[in-house]
């Protein structure tokens, strides 16, 4: 009869014979074991090693009596445990005095010693060094490093690689029967590199290797449980296997074995088998609390995000601090996250800066730790941005073979032109680029499209844009794809780009990709193949954390079919909390974007904080146009976030200063510093007109034409911006840079709101009021008006509320719109159709009906809508005579934070209308709305 593995693992193993060592004869094994027998009884204790002596001190000098001492004082400290800190340093140390030192157990010195040089966190990875060490313990007969060295032939990663030596040595390991070399012979066989394995053969080794485990178990070695495990929920080696595996492991757990419980740990956390936040966390502690530094770091991480474990700020610091005492980067680079203000704490970036130092003394730190020092010192730790200390860093972790860091050094450069020379960042980006940086690239496209440092030059830019693209630059492929939309060849090209991307892993590629299928843009339209390039990209692991933000992004901007705020949301905060900046900064706009409970504003601003202390210009010019009650919050006033966000680089920030500073002074340096900027988009150009227009100056309307004209070529040869557009119209109506066309200007306006901009829409319907474009004209009034309303521009309600009062046509349609958008729940059209209604505009009066649709415009959370049902009830108009009503519904305006409600309400508590009187409550709203009224 055959059975699976997995069965055989479980129940078929407590009957059969084990090998039980080459010296003795094959016999029963005493008692059946299964993963649920009481282990208690037969299991060994692991001994623990007697230390007569503290080895981190210990140098060349000091005798060694013992060196086995020597060799288990190496282990724990390589290892770490409940009671001592890992140390690789000091194990590398002692390994390699161990392995050139004559003892018994020289080979097995030499294999350990070859084994940590294999591990990130004894420094820089050297395998050539590893294979010299495990080849001599190999050598020793030392079979632990015949099969550790088979798997650098195996994997290619030392210079006489070699797939045939690899099978040999797993073949010698194997016959000796160690469990190791069974099990990775198996992986090579099922891999299909060494040709077509009968399937029987493969099994056979794995069965061999559980069998030799059980007798391991029967003779008292306990850690063979969790080596059982391990082998079971390796799908490769048994399909269908880890509901078993877990079993063993939880038998180990059970023995103490805290290698199991961090196996636990792991499958919960993956999501490879369900579990209660109670069961993950009660593993993930055992594991942590027997020394296993990634367990104390996973901990940490998860008391501070609270997703599957209750938070606790505290002691998840308290546990990555004791993470990174054991020599893990990763925990301090969570705690860097932590100050930086992305767990939803206040940014300490002083204490984030520090965390990235400590991480960066270890042996083991990688180069994303050194990048992080330069963002943070780039933005300044202390207030100031060190950007000598900045390029330090990147230039470490360039130095390292991180070629992002030579395109970073470039953008700071770029962003501080007086901290090197001209063709520094040129220099710099070309280095990345022939290393095939696609982010280098894109960035060498873009200055010679618009820069300041050399030259425009279409033909190269296109050039560097084609080749990014290329290289699956998602940036790049979109803009080649906006220029081309209707080229049906430049499509199936962009697809290509994405695909070839996508299949080496790019995640915001494979949600391009996913559109593409699902659109047909470039490829056969292919639901299926959308749904997997989805799955692929939003799928754990590296990457992801950018595909959620590019999906979100586009959700927002309407790209994936309606604007969906929530899905996009949700998208955000997932991405967030695996630490994207970009995504803390889409998040934190979107939460302060719509001004809603305090508890989300907040939120938001420690997400923009959060983005800002990664280095991102944007988000310090939002935190800029944050409102001021909650700015005081930061310690920075709006003027000390514009003056970051314009010093790291963001051209519009160094505008809007210019355009807002009191003194000429002031205004020349912050137009100089936009000066020094690219100012490639048509917005930024009109913007930048306008400042010169404003401010008073040497040059300055001829710098204001020079910027309109450039804007104005910008629209003509390029993409049609709406935004721009609808700038660079009122631009002209204002005159700026000489420019008197009031035709073209009212045209410009007329294409930003055909392209569905509502302010546009709105600026062309009360210009037609009021007669700004030379000539009033109602009918158009009214139906640029009604275009606005129908995009959701409520601020536009009231225009067409006045306008429903002229007799003839247009009164009448601006009822018609009204009532149109008010049934389709839009508050400020509620609200204006119930107030034409009270007042008999366009119409005969019907104050209860009206007021009908004020409590509903009221209900919507419209504060206008309630002080006007307030005046309703203290009236009798159209409602019952109600002082307590009248009363209520403007204290319901007051805590929305309406300055006029708060001040009546003030009032009504001081003279006891539809309350009762209450001096001191009264006082306090006044003050209230003072404070209001000031912001």
């Amino acid at each position: 009869m055959v059975q699976s593995l997995a069965t055989l693992a479980g129940t078929a193993l407590t009957a059969i014979m084990v090998i039980v060592g080459s010296a003795e004869a094959q016999v029963p094994s005493p008692q059946p074991l299964a993963p649920t027998s009481d282990f208690s009884k037969i299991c060994s204790p692991a001994p623990k090693p007697f230390l007569t002596r503290d080895w981190s001190q210990w140098d060349k000098s000091q005798p060694v009596i013992d060196p086995e001492e020597m060799y288990d004082a190496a282990i724990a400290y390589a290892e770490g445990s409940a009671s001592l800190k890992r140390d690789p340093v000091t194990a590398k140390r002692l390994l390699e005095d161990l392995s050139d030192r004559s003892w018994a157990g020289r080979g097995r010195a030499h294999y350990r010693l070859g084994k940590l040089l294999l591990e990130p966190v004894a420094g820089p990875v050297d395998p050539e060094r590893a294979a010299t060490h495990l080849a001599t313990a190999s050598s020793m007969l030392n079979l632990d490093a015949s099969v550790l060295l088979a798997e650098l032939h195996e994997q290619g990663r030392i210079g006489r690689a070699s797939l045939a030596e690899a099978e040999r040595l797993l073949r010698a390991a194997s016959t000796a029967g160690h469990v190791d070399g069974l099990i990775a012979l198996a992986r090579l066989q099922r891999s299909g590199r060494l040709g077509t394995a009968p399937q029987a053969g493969t099994s056979d080794l794995i069965t061999l290797a559980l069998q030799s485990l059980h007798g391991d178990l029967s003779r008292g070695r306990c850690s063979a449980l969790y080596r059982i495990g391990l082998i079971l929920s390796d799908e490769s080696l048994v399909p269908g296997g880890l509901q078993e595996a877990i079993k063993w492991f939880e038998a180990g757990a059970r023995q103490g074995d805290t290698n199991a419980d961090l196996a636990l740990a792991e499958i919960y956390l993956q999501e490879r088998v369900k579990a209660t936040p109670d069961r993950f966390i009660r593993h993930l502690e055992r594991a942590a609390e027997g020394g296993r530094p990634r367990a104390m770091t996973l901990l940490g991480e998860r008391l501070m995000l609270g997703g599957k474990a209750p938070k606790d700020v505290p002691k998840g610091i308290a546990w990555l601090e004791r993470a990174g005492l054991n020599a893990d980067p990763e925990a301090y680079k969570l705690l860097s996250r932590h100050y930086r203000g992305e767990f939803g704490a206040a940014p300490d970036l002083p204490k984030a800066a520090d965390a990235l130092l400590k991480a960066s003394r270890l042996p083991s730190h990688s180069t994303s730790i050194l990048v992080g020092l330069a963002r943070l010192y780039a933005i300044g730790v202390s207030g100031q941005p060190d950007v000598k200390a900045a390029l330090t860093y990147y230039r470490q972790a360039a130095d390292r073979g991180d070629v992002g860091a030579l395109t970073d050094m470039a953008k700071l450069l770029l962003s501080h032109p007086q901290e090197g020379s001209p063709e520094t960042p040129l220099r710099l980006l070309k280095e990345a680029a022939a290393r095939n940086h696609p982010e280098a690239m894109g960035v060498l496209a873009e200055l010679y499209a618009c820069s300041t440092i050399v030259p425009p030059d279409a033909s190269q830019a296109r050039a560097w844009l084609d080749r990014a693209a290329e290289m699956g630059h998602v940036r790049s492929i979109l803009a080649v794809a906006s220029q081309n939309a209707a080229d049906q060849g430049s499509a199936h090209k962009s697809a290509a780009a994405l695909l070839r991307a996508a299949e080496r892993d790019d995640r915001e590629s494979m949600v391009l990709l996913a559109h593409a299928f699902r659109s047909g843009l470039g490829v056969k339209q292919d639901s299926q193949a959308a749904d997997r390039w989805r799955g692929a990209a939003l799928a754990p692991g590296e990457g992801r954390s950018r595909a959620l933000l590019l999906l979100a992004r586009r959700i927002l901007s309407g790209e994936e079919g309606n604007r969906d705020d929530g899905a996009a949301k949700a998208l955000l905060e997932q991405a967030a909390q695996e630490g994207e900046p970009g995504a803390q900064f889409e998040l934190g706009r979107l939460l302060i974007g719509h001004r809603g409970d305090r508890a989300h504003l907040l939120q938001g601003l420690q997400l923009l904080q959060a983005a800002a202390a990664s280095g991102n210009a944007a988000a310090m010019l939002a935190l800029s146009e944050a409102p001021a009650d909650l700015l005081s919050s930061t310690g920075r006033t709006a003027q000390d976030w514009k003056r970051a966000a314009a010093e790291a680089g963001n051209v519009r920030a160094a505008i809007a200063l210019a355009s807002s500073a009191k003194e000429a002074g002031d205004a020349a340096r912050w137009l100089s510093r936009a000066e020094t900027l690219p100012v490639c988009g048509a917005r930024d150009m009109v913007e930048l007109a306008q400042a010169y227009h404003k401010v008073t100056g040497p040059q300055h309307p001829e710098r204001a034409r020079y910027w309109m004209e450039k804007a104005l070529s910008n629209l003509n040869s390029g993409p049609k911006d709406p935004a721009a557009l609808f700038a660079a119209g009122r631009a002209m109506i204002d005159g700026v840079g000489g420019m008197a066309d009031k035709e073209a200007a009212i045209n410009q306006i007329k294409l930003s709101a055909d392209a569905g901009r509502p302010d546009a829409m709105r600026y062309l319907g009360r210009g037609y009021i009021s007669g700004q474009f030379g000539e009033q004209s109602m009918q158009m009034a009214v139906e640029w008006l009604s275009k606005a309303l129908r995009s959701g521009d409520g601020s536009v309600a009231a225009d067409l509320s006045r306008l429903a009062a002229m007799p003839g046509s247009e009164g009448t349609a601006a009822i018609a719109v009204l009532k149109e958008s008010a049934e389709s729940g839009l508050a400020p059209a509620m609200r204006e159709y119930g107030r034409s209604l009270q007042l008999g505009l366009g119409m005969a009066p019907q104050p209860d009906i009206g007021a009908s649709w004020l409590r509903k415009a009221a209900e919507a959370g419209d504060t206008a809508a309630m002080k006007e049902l307030s005046r309703a009830y203290a009236s009798g108009y159209g409602v019952e005579l109600s002082a307590s009503a009248s009363t209520e519904w403007l204290q319901r305006a007051a805590r929305a934070g309406d300055a006029e409600a708060m001040q009546g309400l003030s009032l009504a508590m001081t003279l006891g209308f539809g309350t009762d009187v209450d001096p001191i409550a009264a006082q306090e709203w006044l003050k209230t709305a003072e404070g209001a009224t000031r912001k």
